[in-house]
Parts: structure tokens; C-alpha cells; sequence
């Protein structure tokens, strides 16, 4: 009697260890899964950061037709404001420029390979005056924007690069710090702004002031 009792103590024992060793291979292979599947989760958020800043993610350009009627300019119509030109001067960085509009529409500017004139294109950060001020001296547009919604910003990428895929390659568009609008189109000697995301205005601003040699000291430089 006392034999079987031990014997059924040990088979009890050895059924207690093995449930135990049970749980615990269980709780090791959920562990290994909720490590792997954190990694993944986490390779996964930095493809897709990745793919964001290369543009993956970007809005398309809108579907302009850049020859419809609708951005026709109509004779004896000015789009924008003519503001008072300033001496093209060159400074030296970081000096600081002075400018007559805000933002500037001509003035002294940076001259400095690789910093000004800046690459063209969409800018996720504003970049200083004096680099700008040398874009639109080459004949380019600068396009700055404020308190857009989301939506808003997208549709504005989405202009800027319709443009930029036809004609009008020279143009920069970068958030600025506007208090008065929502949007402000930039030439040399030209100033224009709206209070929303207007195509029709933004399209005619372009096509109006765009390496216009009326105006831009070096229209002509790419």
C-alpha cells in the first residue's frame, strides 16, 4: 500500500514538472512571436518612412490641363502686384538681406554653389530669404504657404508639380511664414496673395511672371 502511494506521489510530481516545462515552452513561443512581430512592425515602419521621403508617398500631380481656357490670362489683365525692384546684390552668408515685400520679390541674395540658388522643387522647411531671392532672380517662382490643411497641402503639391512636369520647371514651393495669407506667389518684381489654394490664380501667376526677361536679371539661367 504504502508503495502504490508513492508511486502514484511520483506520477504526480512528474505530471506537475511536465505541465510546468508545458507553460513554459508556451510562454517562450508567444514571447518569441511578439518579439519577431515587433521587429516586422518595426521594419515595416521604416520602409514606409523611407518610401515617404523619397516621394512614395507624395500626392500625384493634379490633372491640369495647363492649355485650357480656364488659365487663359485676358488681355489688359495684371495678375499679381508689380512691387519696386532692388539692386540683385550679392552678400555674403550669414549676412542677412533686406527686402521691401514678404516675402521678398528682389534684393540681395546668397551666391554660394550647393546653398544658393536652391534646387528647385518641393521643400518640406522653409529655406532663408537670401537663398530664395537668388531663384527668382534666375526667372523662377517661389510659392510659400501657411496654416493649409492637409488636404490643402496636397492639392498645392499636387499644382506645383503638374506645373513643373510641363513648362515651368523653376519653381519652389516651401511652407513660409505668412500671417496675412495662405498662399504667396513670388516673381522678380511680382507679388501675389490668396487666401486659398486657387488653381486658376496660381496657374495664370506662373504662366504670367515665369523667366519673364522684362523683369528677371538672369531669366535665362536654369
Amino acid at each position: 500500500m504504502a508503495t502504490e502511494l508513492r508511486r502514484e506521489r511520483r506520477e504526480k510530481q512528474k505530471r506537475q514538472r511536465q505541465r510546468q516545462q508545458q507553460k513554459r515552452r508556451t510562454s517562450s513561443g508567444i514571447t518569441n512571436q511578439l518579439v519577431i512581430g515587433a521587429f516586422v512592425l518595426g521594419a515595416i515602419a521604416l520602409g514606409a518612412l523611407g518610401l515617404r521621403a523619397a516621394g512614395v508617398f507624395d500626392p500625384p500631380a493634379a490633372a491640369i490641363d495647363l492649355n485650357s481656357a480656364d488659365f487663359q490670362i485676358p488681355a489688359g489683365t495684371t495678375i499679381g502686384t508689380q512691387e519696386p525692384l532692388l539692386s540683385p546684390e550679392h552678400i555674403v552668408p550669414p549676412a542677412k538681406g533686406n527686402y521691401n515685400t514678404v516675402p521678398p520679390t528682389s534684393g540681395q541674395h546668397w551666391n554660394q554653389a550647393g546653398l544658393a540658388p536652391a534646387a528647385w522643387g518641393i521643400k518640406d522647411a522653409n529655406l532663408p530669404n537670401e537663398v530664395t531671392t537668388h531663384n527668382l532672380e534666375h526667372g523662377g517662382i517661389v510659392i510659400g504657404y501657411a496654416n493649409l490643411t492637409p488636404a490643402e497641402t496636397d492639392q498645392l503639391k499636387g499644382i506645383v508639380r503638374a506645373l513643373m512636369n510641363g513648362t515651368y520647371r523653376k519653381i519652389i514651393l516651401e511652407p513660409y511664414p505668412l500671417t496675412d495669407a495662405k498662399v504667396a506667389l513670388t516673381a522678380w518684381g511680382w507679388l501675389l496673395k490668396v487666401q486659398s489654394v486657387d488653381e486658376i490664380q496660381i496657374v495664370q501667376f506662373t504662366r504670367a511672371h515665369y523667366s519673364d526677361p522684362n523683369f528677371a536679371p538672369e531669366w535665362n539661367v536654369q
